[in-house]
């Protein structure tokens, strides 16, 4: 069927006429007598209104404006009717919203080239309508997707410290806008030592935050024997090294399987000793600052997390004294750049740690937060922002025999 016309003219034999001829062409025709009778069969959608302009002219404005509003709700073409004579400037005025002007002789040809034209444009405008829904729909389910991933990214990060004297911790973390793949989390292994760790996947989107989910299991000490091997005898688990542990995730994540890679901190603390075992996969270098100021940057390991054990990763070893602190941070902090674009950098890091070593720890991580928010005007960060202090007090059995003594001097002086 080559369309479906509605023919609304006043002369009942020239409609007569163009319905003849338009039938002959395999079209499905329609006629209106007025321009009442045109906007009710406009229900019917027809693909084309040829419009007699004589009715048009003899039409009040308020018919015209209805006649161009149930058009548009239709979705049907509009074609003017007029005699060559006619001034095509006066025409244009009385039907705006019509998209062409036919005259005879030839009607019938005419219309049916308009006819063929006009349907291809409908039809174009269909299929962009449909891409542009398709579009939105796919748009709707990314972002469910990605409020989901930030849901499961949240979930994952430690709601709650060990309880040890020897440590103060603090974090904090701000998640970009498509989703990173930052993490960072805090658990006890065993009775004297607690496992620290922050890792960054490459990319951003829900693919990044899957293969963080999957890190996150791997480095459990319950869902996971990565972490902690068990043995047949007591105390029935070994804890792995960490030069090992990074090794066998390097291995579990080859970058050919997941097309990502990913850095890694990888720390071990040993709250009775001060005692710290480490291994850096990649990953920016935990910055050690002495209580006297001096730094440290912890860089023992090897290169990215998933390159297929180009290089062995190495394991470094460092022993805290009181007032030490050891900031773990993603390249998200260094990377985040002011409105110049000029980039925050490792050095105004250093230097703000530096200067507020001696505040509490909690502390130092807010007023770290907002200095690096106010070098960047504020801006959303383009990758997750992580940060992770540790902070050493003593050693635990110290702490624990300071406190016997403060208690045995308290029951003596009672």
């Amino acid at each position: 069927m080559a369309g479906r016309i509605l023919i609304a003219h006043h002369c009942a034999e020239i409609a007569a006429e163009l319905e003849s001829s338009l039938s002959a062409a395999s079209c499905e025709v329609f006629r209106a007598e007025n321009l009442c009778a045109a906007s009710h069969l406009l229900h019917q959608h027809p693909d084309l209104l040829l419009l007699d302009m004589h009715l048009a002219e003899t039409a009040s404005a308020e018919e015209l404006f209805d006649l161009a509003a149930d058009l548009e709700l239709a979705e049907t073409y509009c074609l003017r009717l007029c005699p060559p004579e006619n001034d095509l400037v006066k025409m244009r005025q009385l039907a705006p919203f019509a998209c062409g002007t036919i005259s005879p002789p030839g009607l019938g040809e005419q219309i049916l080239e308009q006819i063929n034209m006009l349907r291809r444009i409908k039809q174009a405008e269909a299929e962009r309508n449909q891409a542009q829904e398709l579009l939105l729909l796919h748009k709707m389910e990314v972002e469910e997707g990605l409020r989901s991933a930030a849901h499961i990214q949240h979930a994952l990060l430690p709601n709650q410290m060990p309880d040890t004297p020897a440590f103060d911790f603090a974090w904090r973390f701000i998640p970009c806008e498509t989703v990173g793949g930052d993490l960072f989390n805090l658990l006890p292994l065993s009775e004297d030592i607690l496992l620290a760790y922050l890792l960054d996947v490459s990319g951003h989107g829900v693919s990044s935050a899957m293969v963080t989910v999957s890190v996150f299991q791997s480095l459990s000490d319950r869902t996971s024997q990565l972490v902690k091997h068990p043995l047949d005898h007591p105390p029935y688990f070994r804890i792995a090294d960490p030069a090992e542990v990074v090794t066998a995730l390097d291995r579990i994540y080859p970058y050919e399987r997941f097309e990502k890679f990913f850095t890694i901190a990888y720390l071990l603390l040993e709250p009775e000793t001060g005692r710290v075992r480490y291994c850096n996969g990649g990953h920016p270098p935990p910055l050690l600052v002495r209580s006297t100021g001096q730094l440290e940057r912890l860089e023992a390991g090897g290169t990215l997390v998933g390159m297929g054990g180009l290089l062995p990763f190495e394991e470094g070893e460092i022993h805290l004294r009181p007032g030490d602190r050891i900031y773990l941070y993603s390249d998200g902090i260094t990377e985040y750049a002011a409105p110049s674009e000029e980039m925050f950098g490792e050095q105004r890091l250093i230097d703000f740690f530096r200067r507020h070593q001696q505040a509490p720890l909690e502390e130092t991580a807010e007023n770290f937060i907002r200095n690096l928010m106010d070098f960047g005007a504020g801006q959303a960060p383009t990758d997750d922002i992580s940060l992770f202090c540790i902070h050493f007090n003593a050693p635990a059995g110290s702490l624990r025999l300071a406190g016997e003594h403060k208690r045995a001097v308290r029951r003596k002086a009672d």
